[in-house]
């Protein structure tokens, strides 16, 4: 990385944790996450719109935000009270859901298809989840791949910590821990395995698309969302 990026990366983060932690914009600012990091196509449908637009790194994503991205699609994001990171690889769509709860936000991913990584911090209050049309995830604290096809089930690779799955079909639980690889089927069926290490989806992130904007979205007391975009070479 050269010196100018860094310095560039240095004065962005500082830009945004002054925004996000003046009193008078914390009221304001009722998102969830950013995304940090953008490669090839993703999209967006904010939660009271019905159309996708391209997805710019430094969004602020928002409760029943949706997010869809294509084959040679991958984004990064970030959420804002603890820093927990997910990693969302192409043909995925999934739902973003989350409220703050204190000095926290409850986070929970619908997921309809596709594969993402999770890595999550200790959570302060509750589960992280993701849910997907076979499965519940639920994890307190932890590192796992998950990969889902509504035509053949769910398979989550532990890497850090404890995922608890639950079949949707069968309600049968299991705990995957790292290491191990967990499959969650149409039929019901449920199990645990030990993880063959070609099977973990390769990460994106090293080829993804460096910020070029800051763009942060407000809603004033009347229900406006206006943004704010900071642009830099």
């Amino acid at each position: 990385m050269s010196k100018i990026r860094t310095v560039k990366l240095v004065i962005i983060s500082v830009v945004l944790y002054t925004l996000l932690s003046a009193p008078n914009l914390l009221k304001a600012v009722e998102g969830v996450a950013v995304t940090t990091k953008i490669k090839g196509t993703a999209v967006l449908r904010p939660s009271k719109l019905k159309e996708f637009s391209p997805i710019s790194p430094a969004t602020v994503l928002f409760d029943r935000d949706f997010i869809r991205t294509r084959a040679n699609g991958f984004l990064v994001m970030v959420y804002l009270d603890d820093k927990s990171m997910l990693k969302v690889k192409g043909n995925t769509e999934l739902e973003i859901r989350g409220k703050r709860e204190g000095s926290g936000i409850s986070k929970k991913i619908n997921m309809t298809i596709g594969t993402l990584k999770a890595e999550i911090s200790k959570q302060r209050k509750g589960d992280f989840v993701v849910s997907t049309p076979t499965s519940v995830a639920s994890v307190k604290g932890t590192s796992f791949w998950i990969i889902s096809d509504p035509q053949f089930g769910d398979r989550v690779f532990g890497l850090d910590g404890l995922i608890e799955l639950l079949n949707l079909i069968s309600g049968e639980i299991v705990t995957v821990g790292p290491g191990q690889t967990g499959t969650s089927n149409l039929d019901g069926s449920i199990g645990v395995m030990a993880t063959i290490p070609q099977n973990i989806p390769e990460d994106d992130e090293e080829t993804s698309e460096e910020i070029k904007e800051l763009r942060i979205r407000f809603r004033n007391a009347d229900g406006e969302e206006h943004d704010l975009i900071i642009e830099y070479d």
